[in-house]
């Protein structure tokens, strides 16, 4: 577990699928995450891919709760994709109760799961993809010093009309300098 003042991020159990299904049933979850397939959005569809990637051990996914400090559950992150040879990450996370869209909650996930990644996971360059539509997805990332390497325009449907997603990234040297200062400065 990883702790924060605001959120932990902790290994996703059994016990939280039917927390992630609520909140991959929502009309936002479900419009921000247009890349996202329904099927695993029940919760025991959730649970049988649980067991599945317990049984799989792929080193390439992790896949974590973000929960406030007294253990609610309030979204998720994690990666999907690891490429150890080239040190590149592809980072996923989403806040699924929206009592809490703001207040840092988001933010201070990404800052801990940045940590982990390139101080234990030994990370050289993490990117995520977010549709046009999730505002506050955008913001979190770039809050925490995320930059736009590629826009596809028009690449995702949504709605009836084709909107904009963008690839971010931030690379180590930038976050360890960025980190060092902030820790100075407290």
């Amino acid at each position: 577990m990883y702790r924060g003042s605001l959120v932990n991020i902790r290994h996703q159990s059994i016990h939280d699928m039917s927390k992630l299904a609520e909140f991959m049933c929502t009309p936002r979850y479900i419009e921000t995450h247009v890349y996202d397939d329904p099927r695993f959005a029940y919760k025991e569809g959730l649970e049988k891919k649980f067991k599945e990637r317990m049984e799989k051990h792929d080193h390439n996914e992790l896949h974590m709760v973000i929960e406030t400090v007294d253990s609610k559950v309030i979204g998720a992150i994690g990666i999907d994709g690891n490429f150890w040879k080239n040190g590149l990450t592809w980072m996923y996370s989403y806040i699924g109760d929206v009592e809490y869209l703001e207040g840092g909650y988001h933010e201070e996930a990404i800052e801990l799961m940045l940590e982990f990644l390139f101080t234990e996971g030994n990370a050289r360059k993490i990117k995520v993809n977010i549709p046009s539509n999730d505002q506050y997805g955008l913001s979190a990332y770039m809050t925490k010093g995320f930059t736009t390497e590629v826009v596809f325009m028009e690449d995702v449907l949504c709605h009836g009309k084709y909107i904009d997603t963008y690839d971010m990234c931030i690379f180590k040297d930038e976050y360890m300098k960025t980190y060092k200062l902030q820790k100075m400065g407290q």
